[in-house]
Formats: C-alpha cells, sequence, structure tokens
C-alpha cells in the first residue's frame, strides 16, 4: 500500500514538471517567434514623436497607384500643391489617424513575404495597371527638406480591435513589418481629397452644344425637349441619336479626376465643347493637350449672357479659374471627334 501511494506521488511530481517544462517551453517559443503577440514594443506608439514634431512638417507626400500628390503647409493647416481646396475636414483625418497608430504585432522581416502584406514600395510597380502587392507610401518631410519619416502601409485587418480595426506597415527601407492597432484614414482615389463635381446642368435647361476644333464641327440643339444635329445639315451616314444624349450628358454632372494649376498661356483653336443652357449661361470646355486616347487635361471658361445665371456662372467661375481638370474617358474621346463619330456603329 505505502508502495503505490509513493509511486501515485511520484506520478503526480513527475506530472508537474513535464507541465512546468511544457509551460517553459511554450514562453520560450512564444519569445523566440518575431510574429508573436508578445514582445516589449506592443501598444508603443508607431510614430514617435510625431505629435510632438507636427508644426515642424510642412509637406505630406502620398504615393500609390492612382492616388498620388503632396500635401503642403499652409498657416494652420495643409492644402493640396495645385493650390485646390481640400474636402473639408480630411487632412485633418489622416493627421489624426497617423497620430493614433499603435504597434499590435511584430511581422515579418523577409522582403519576399512583403506582397502577401500589400507592403512593396510602390517605385517598384512598373506596370501601367494597378497590380497586387504594392503599399501606399506617405512620407513627413521637414521645413528643411529633410525626411521625417517614410511608411509604407499595406492591408488593413478588421480583426485588430477598435473602430478603424488594424493595418500592416512598414518604414521605407526597413524590412520589418507590423500589424498596427489603427489605420490611416484617407482617400483611397486622388479625385476623392477634393469636392470633385465642378456643377450639374439640368437636361432640361440644355439648349445647345458645339464641338470646335479650328472650325465648327457640329452642332447638337434642344428642340421642344428632343435634341437635333443641326449642324451640319446634311451627313452622308445614319445618326445614333444616343450620341446627341452623350454631348449633352457631359455637362449633366461633370466631375474631375485630379487637378492642377494651369499655365499662363494655351494656343488658339484648342478642341472646344461649348455649351450654352437656356438662361443664358456659356460653358466651354477645351483640352489643352489633346492626343491619340487616354484621359486629357481640360480647361473650362464660364461666362453668363443673363442676370438669371450670373450667381451659377460665378460659383463655377471660382471653382475652375486658374486650375486644369483631369475629365474622364468619355469627354476626353468627344473632345477628339469628328463627324463620322456620330454615326452608328
Amino acid at each position: 500500500m505505502q508502495m503505490d501511494k509513493n509511486m501515485t506521488n511520484k506520478r503526480f511530481v513527475n506530472l508537474i514538471i513535464i507541465s512546468i517544462l511544457l509551460v517553459v517551453t511554450a514562453i520560450f517559443s512564444v519569445n523566440l517567434n518575431s510574429e508573436s503577440y508578445y514582445f516589449k514594443n506592443k501598444d508603443e506608439v508607431f510614430l514617435k514623436n510625431f505629435t510632438k514634431n507636427i508644426n515642424n512638417i510642412t509637406t505630406i507626400s502620398i504615393e500609390s497607384f492612382d492616388n498620388t500628390l503632396d500635401l503642403v503647409k499652409n498657416d494652420n493647416s495643409y492644402i493640396s500643391e495645385s493650390g485646390y481646396p481640400l474636402k473639408k475636414g480630411i487632412w485633418e483625418n489622416l493627421v489624426t489617424s497617423l497620430s493614433l497608430l499603435r504597434i499590435e504585432e511584430k511581422k515579418t522581416n523577409e522582403p519576399n513575404r512583403h506582397a502577401d502584406l500589400n507592403l512593396l514600395s510602390p517605385e517598384l510597380n512598373k506596370s501601367e495597371d494597378e497590380s497586387g502587392g504594392y503599399a501606399t507610401k506617405v512620407t513627413l518631410k521637414n521645413k528643411d527638406g529633410s525626411i521625417f519619416s517614410s511608411i509604407l502601409f499595406g492591408k488593413t485587418d478588421p480583426s485588430v480591435g477598435g473602430l478603424s480595426g488594424g493595418q500592416f506597415a512598414r518604414i521605407d527601407k526597413n524590412n520589418q513589418s507590423y500589424l498596427l492597432k489603427g489605420a490611416i484614414r484617407m482617400p483611397t482615389s486622388k479625385s476623392d481629397w477634393f469636392e470633385s463635381l465642378l456643377f450639374s446642368i439640368k437636361d432640361s435647361d440644355f439648349k445647345n452644344a458645339i464641338l470646335y476644333k479650328k472650325d465648327k464641327v457640329f452642332e447638337v440643339t434642344n428642340l421642344k425637349d428632343v435634341l437635333k444635329l443641326t449642324f451640319p445639315k446634311t451627313i452622308n451616314f445614319e445618326l445614333d441619336e444616343s450620341k446627341l444624349s452623350d454631348v449633352r450628358n457631359v455637362i449633366t454632372s461633370f466631375y474631375f479626376y485630379d487637378v492642377k494649376k494651369s499655365s499662363n498661356k494655351y494656343p488658339n483653336n484648342l478642341p472646344t465643347l461649348s455649351y450654352e443652357t437656356k438662361d443664358g449661361m456659356i460653358i466651354s470646355i477645351s483640352s489643352v493637350d489633346p492626343k491619340e486616347n487616354g484621359e486629357s487635361w481640360v480647361i473650362i471658361n464660364v461666362k453668363s449672357k443673363n442676370t438669371k445665371s450670373e450667381k451659377l456662372a460665378q460659383e463655377i467661375k471660382d471653382k475652375t479659374l486658374g486650375f486644369e481638370f483631369l475629365a474622364n474617358i468619355n469627354t476626353s474621346n468627344m473632345l477628339r471627334w469628328k463627324i463620322q463619330d456620330l454615326a452608328g456603329e
């Protein structure tokens, strides 16, 4: 009986020893794992001294496939390099989100795994199409031009706690990546930084539209709410009536996709779509870089021939004067049209 009791006690002690060894082994294993939840930097601020140095950061550069722009310090706020106004509150959201980032986990430091987290530098993308694996790069520059920090932001991870979830990131030129608590808050396309709707004209207010390319190419007129080709008088092809609607629809809602400062001088006889509304407003959209395909940069000129349209004309002028805008592909192609492009397929 005494032997059985001794055996039981010995077995119990052995189980305790084995359990302790397993716990120690597990702790040792976790500490060796570079992707561990438990490491000394957990919950640390990712961008150290960012809040303290924000007044010295004069440029925030954003670079990705479809979202590349510079925000420059203007008094106590940031504006786009073009000078075109940003959407209200948008730069504040970005700066606040950068200041709140905390380290949640240490992740891979192997460059061949960065693509899995969308942490490849965007400069490496030589394709004309958007490809997976590339990061959004945010570079913070000081007054003297030196770089305060340059960060590559990758995939988001909604499983991390908090309103914004988490996001993978790494410092540029450093292979060590992290999963952060929090995520950068900013638009994913360039046009979304701005109030990109320049104007909207009701179909019922449309009077006529003329395409000029040195000479008059065609004219579309609203006759008793029916669109008609009124120039040229005769054509030698079957007209596609839907293309007359396409011409009118350019001004139904005119959005831009990018913006920059206009140049001081433009050549004469730019390809121009000139629209007139029933209340006497004339909107001219001119292509400043005529080319064979792709989106075109345009300038917009507005004037009013009637007091009824003066207020709206001035509002549009205030938004457009001094800037070039990247038009959508439909408007860009229309500025290249010949009369034959009104024919059916």
